[in-house]
């Protein structure tokens, strides 16, 4: 129905429509790194570096690779990195079927196929993509060696019968919001109040790849989605085998004032037995405000990481 209302809105708006197309082909630009084809469709990846470990980074709910940028340049000397874009974000194509923490596993399994990349992994996760890397290294205990959560948000702040009233509201409000989006997405009005998809921040050396992703239908349609099965994710996770206790996992967590936010972060510590804990007076994004912070915190985990592989072999 979804698909339906945003096609009929599209034609009877079509002067709009049309305006709009013309000025994203403007702003269309190559990909910031490459577009892979997988077994789940074709993905937009940042891969470089090399090592034995390889870290992958997961952006936040209408995040993207780029986000990263930064932590993963000065990564890459280190070791193997790679970012990419969820499907319909970036230059990834849309995914079919339902957006949620499973799915997105099934698509950075599909991606590291297609890199042929079968090394141990260290997964970065930023806000709703914690929920992601959580349950993909649940599932693959043998592989995953390192967890470093950025600002990440715990499931309960998604599941319906755990939400308080106003943070209910709140969540549909969202929800309402970004249906709007999705639905004028194509006319051009969210363009209009400039509302891209990812945020008006974006490293300076960046900037001229930044409309061409952030006002992408297929984006808009993506935020939607996930938005919209963000309720199905925090069920994976609440059902999921629990973390490894012995896992290293650093949370990195910025300055929150709300209680609720802070009672998410307590049951985050509980995840594993010994969690390294890095408060920061930063904001939501802060691989962004402060990259060299999230960098040095990832660098520890990876020397632990390759203590501990090499003592075993």
């Amino acid at each position: 129905m979804d698909k339906w209302i945003h096609r009929v809105i599209t034609c009877l708006f079509f002067p709009a429509s049309l305006v709009n197309m013309i000025v994203r082909l403007k702003d269309k630009k190559p990909p910031y790194g490459k577009v892979i084809q997988t077994a789940r469709g074709a993905f937009h990846v940042i891969e470089n570096g090399s090592g034995p470990v390889t870290v992958v980074f997961d952006a936040g709910l209408s995040g993207h690779a780029m986000q990263w940028h930064r932590v993963q340049e000065e990564l890459s000397r280190f070791t193997h990195t790679i970012s990419f874009d969820r499907g319909g974000y970036g230059w990834s194509e849309p995914r079919h079927g339902a957006h949620d923490a499973k799915g997105a596993g099934e698509d950075l399994d599909a991606i590291l196929n297609a890199l042929h990349c079968h090394s141990t992994l260290l997964l970065v996760a930023h806000s709703y993509g914690g929920l992601n890397a959580r349950l993909y290294s649940s599932l693959h205990r043998e592989r995953v060696k390192g967890l470093v959560l950025v600002d990440t948000v715990h499931e309960d702040r998604y599941t319906l019968n755990a939400m308080t009233d106003r943070r209910r509201k709140e969540w549909r409000n969202m929800l309402r919001g970004m249906r709007f989006a999705h639905y004028f997405s194509r006319t051009g009005f969210p363009r209009l109040f400039t509302e891209k998809v990812g945020g008006d921040f974006l490293f300076p050396e960046l900037q001229e790849w930044h409309p061409a992703i952030g006002y992408r239908p297929e984006a808009y349609e993506a935020v939607f989605n996930e938005l919209k099965d963000s309720a199905l994710s925090a069920e994976q996770i609440r059902h999921c085998p629990p973390l490894d206790p012995s896992l290293p996992l650093t949370l990195i967590q910025a300055r929150h004032t709300d209680p609720e936010w802070q009672g998410y972060v307590k049951k985050l510590k509980l995840l594993t037995k010994d969690p390294t804990i890095i408060e920061t007076p930063h904001g939501h994004s802060i691989q962004m405000e402060n990259p060299a912070l999230v960098t040095g915190a990832i660098l520890d985990t990876l020397r632990g990481i390759e203590h501990e592989e090499t003592g075993q072999a």
